[in-house]
């Protein structure tokens, strides 16, 4: 059983809808405390002439003392405004972006008081436009207390009866292998290699949001998400016929 655990983010990049679409359990990494000038609140699109840009949710003052889950969003109303006004001249010549970008700004707009209830609703609208069928659960609902890195892992795969912890590659800089493997856990580590496909006539730009290959590609982001190599180590679910 695959268990792949990330923090809930704005936009994410299609790395992390892979590492959700191969998990048998998604577990949204909750219950962690918050870091600013990170992916929790803002991801990167491109421009009109192809250059990448942030969009940003501002968060109340002092987020970085909670949990991703209690972060609240500014009580200023403009800025849901502000990233539709940007996106709508950025992606205007993007075939798909009367198809999305309405149902995104009606998330924007939606009145969310905590952060993570955004990032939810918007991954919803990303979740079915990708077609992944991965259950979600939160690691706040698992009642885990080491404040570990390791060890939060290990018992967070323990608790779901997770085998693979299917993890970035970032996280080989603090996952010690050994002891996941004496809890009877292999780890395997994400080597995602996005495919280039049409920006607009653009030099192609990698790691930017997954709203930007939907919005340029449509129904085929599902296969250009797809597209990059399983890793050998990963099991059946993760395969691909």
């Amino acid at each position: 059983m695959i268990l792949v655990t990330i923090q809930p983010s704005f936009l994410p990049w299609l790395g992390y809808l892979e590492q959700m679409a191969l998990a048998d359990i998604f577990v949204y990494l909750d219950d962690v405390k918050y870091t600013g000038q990170d992916w929790r609140n803002r991801n990167r699109v491109l421009d009109a002439t192809g250059k990448p840009e942030y969009l940003t949710v501002p968060v109340r003052a002092q987020a970085e003392k909670l949990p991703i889950k209690d972060v609240r969003i500014s009580d200023d109303p403009r800025w849901a405004r502000k990233i539709i006004n940007k996106l709508k001249p950025w992606y205007a010549r993007a075939p798909h972006t009367k198809r999305y970008l309405p149902r995104l700004q009606a998330i924007l707009e939606g009145g969310h008081e905590l952060l993570v209830d955004l990032n939810y609703e918007i991954m919803a609208m990303l979740v079915e436009a990708y077609d992944i069928r991965t259950p979600v659960t939160r690691s706040s609902e698992a009642g885990i207390v080491s404040t570990d890195k390791n060890q939060r892992l290990i018992d967070l795969c323990l608790h779901h009866g997770a085998t693979v912890l299917y993890d970035g590659a970032v996280a080989a800089d603090f996952i010690d292998i050994e002891r996941f493997r004496a809890a009877g856990i292999e780890v395997v580590f994400q080597n995602y290699r996005p495919q280039p496909y049409d920006q607009g006539g653009h030099a192609f730009v990698s790691h930017l949001s997954s709203l930007d290959t939907l919005l340029w590609c449509g129904d085929a982001a599902r296969d250009i998400l797809r597209a990059s190599p399983v890793p050998d180590a990963l099991p059946a679910k993760g395969k691909r016929a």
